[in-house]
């Protein structure tokens, strides 16, 4: 095909592709699908570009997401911000931004794309089971904005939709919070032990000993018992929706 070609089919104006093909400009996870099929090429280029996007990945926070690809079953708890399998790109954007402020455009971009490429583990063949667990004072701050903290929201109600994904918010008239030591995951991986994963700015600590996972899966549930069950969970996202 020629470069004009290629263009139509896609949707993209040539200039883009151009520069797509001369490494001047990045590509979205719908544009790179999109080419696969225009040019018939069986999953080569998302392949290539997952992998490339993987390197926006920290060192340290690699053995973390190839945990999130391998578990059947992820629980996250976490007090400040949306994780990033649920945050919309803006709101990655606004959080990675926040936390390195000395990065080149270029650098945020690369490390919110591949936040986004991660995000596939939820809308896989086989998507892990995964609870998640929110503070309502958080989701009341509008970070970026009001309007990137709405459209947020909106994609958290839409996610807490789908078939194995269950979103739960601790309301904040809460007395008695049991999450006060800050967020944690604890994956279910098969074939092997369970993993307790807290995080600080500066790394990541997977943890396996059974003394620590069996303490943080009782606090998980704990958490889950102080917090809203799914439907009212739902219900009050949309309110905070509507009060933004």
């Amino acid at each position: 095909m020629t470069q004009a070609e290629l263009a139509t089919a896609i949707p993209l104006s040539q200039s883009q592709v151009s520069a797509i093909e001369r490494g001047d400009k990045g590509t979205t996870d719908g544009q790179i699908r999109r080419m696969d099929e225009v040019l018939t090429t069986d999953g080569t280029l998302a392949r290539r570009w997952e992998a490339l996007n993987r390197s926006g990945i920290a060192d340290w926070f690699k053995d973390m997401a190839e945990l999130e690809r391998q578990a059947s079953d992820i629980w996250q708890y976490h007090p400040l911000l949306i994780p990033g399998l649920l945050q919309t790109e803006d709101y990655a954007r606004t959080i990675i931004r926040v936390g390195r402020p000395h990065d080149s455009d270029a650098q945020i971009e690369e490390q919110v794309q591949a936040r986004i490429a991660r995000q596939r583990v939820l809308s896989s063949e086989h998507p892990p089971w995964f609870v998640v667990v929110l503070d309502e004072p958080w989701l009341r701050r509008p970070t970026g904005g009001r309007e990137i903290m709405k459209a947020q929201l909106e994609h958290l109600v839409d996610v807490s939709t789908w078939r194995r994904v269950l979103i739960q918010v601790v309301p904040a008239a809460t007395k008695l919070h049991p999450g006060l030591d800050g967020a944690f995951q604890l994956f279910t991986v098969p074939d092997r032990d369970s993993v307790l994963y807290t995080e600080t700015r500066a790394g990541g600590y997977p943890l396996d000993r059974p003394d620590a996972v069996d303490d943080y899966t009782r606090v998980f549930s704990e958490l889950r018992g102080a917090s809203l069950p799914e439907e009212a969970s739902r219900d009050l996202l949309k309110k905070i929706i509507g009060d933004l």
